[in-house]
This record gives C-alpha cells, sequence and structure tokens, in this order.
C-alpha cells in the first residue's frame, strides 16, 4: 500500500521538501562571484605570533615592500605594523582616480595602450596592523629585520612577566 501524507503535515512536508531541493542547488552550484572575502576585507599584511619562554615573534608577509617604506611602534602589549605598498604601475593608478575609474575602466599605460583590470587582488596604499599581544614587552630591545618579503620581529617580554619556577620546600 503505498504511503499517503494526509492532514496538516502535507504543507510542512512539501516546504521541507522544497528547502533541501534549495540547499541542495546552493552547496553543489560553482561559487558565484563576489561571493567570499572582498579584498578590502583582507587583513594585510598576514602575520604569524608565537611565543617562546622569553619573546614572541611576529612574522608578516610583506613581498615587495623595502625597509624604507616600513614603520614598527611598540608600547606596553600592542605592536603596530604601519606601512605603504606601491600600486603595480602609479601612472595607471592616478589616471584611473582622475577618471573616476573603479578598476574596470580601460586606462592609458605610460607606454600610450590601454590597460584593462581583469582581476585586481593585492591591494596598494597605506596599510597599518595593530597586534595586541598576551603581556607587555619591552620596547627598547624590540628587534625587526626583512629578509625577502618578510618581517620578523622579535619582542623580548618583560623580566616581571617572564615565568620563573618556584622551588617547592617541605616543612
Amino acid at each position: 500500500m503505498p504511503a499517503t501524507r494526509a492532514g496538516f503535515a502535507l504543507p510542512l512536508d512539501e516546504l521541507r521538501d522544497e528547502i533541501d531541493r534549495f540547499w541542495t542547488a546552493l552547496v553543489t552550484a560553482p561559487p558565484l562571484q563576489g561571493w567570499g572575502p572582498r579584498s578590502e576585507d583582507r587583513v594585510f599584511p598576514a602575520v604569524n605570533l608565537r611565543e617562546t619562554f622569553d619573546a614572541f615573534t611576529v612574522e608578516a608577509e610583506l613581498p615587495g615592500i623595502g625597509v624604507s617604506d616600513v614603520d614598527i611602534s611598540v608600547a606596553g602589549d600592542c605592536l603596530v605594523l604601519k606601512g605603504s605598498r606601491p600600486g603595480a604601475d602609479a601612472t595607471t593608478e592616478a589616471s584611473n582616480e582622475a577618471n573616476g575609474a573603479t578598476g574596470e575602466q580601460p586606462t592609458a599605460a605610460p607606454t600610450g595602450e590601454k590597460v584593462v583590470w581583469l582581476l585586481r587582488e593585492r591591494g596598494s596604499g597605506a596599510f597599518e596592523r595593530r597586534i595586541t599581544l598576551p603581556v607587555a614587552v619591552d620596547s627598547q630591545r624590540v628587534e625587526a629585520r626583512l629578509v625577502e618579503g618578510v618581517l620578523t620581529v622579535v619582542c623580548p617580554k618583560l623580566a616581571a612577566c617572564q615565568p620563573r619556577k618556584v622551588e617547592v620546600r617541605g616543612a
């Protein structure tokens, strides 16, 4: 005997079936353009933060940025990375801004040819990244180096913030 649906459950079952079809179509469909994080929502620079017994080490990806383009400051438990990343082409950037274009319209390149941005995920311009460390650090002993696009900042902990071993004595 075939199962039949009757009563008030019929509309709810139909709704559930429709939601199931919609969900299946949604998760199996190819991604739509514009879905996912927008370029302005991405955090730059990407950083790794690790802790050792006596220091914190921050590594930041800064491809194409020179030593003179980075400014680092430390106050208490806050590390601030500031800088500027040059654009792909200064002339193209300037003409885009002058024409009010958002990157889709053709612009004049330095050679006179037209340039159309098809995909632009690498941002340019000024950036600032604030990183709050778990404890205060000794700002006088902070060291930084930029090698092959990776900035490494070593922030030694204050002596008062470092863990110490406590000897346990008997009675």
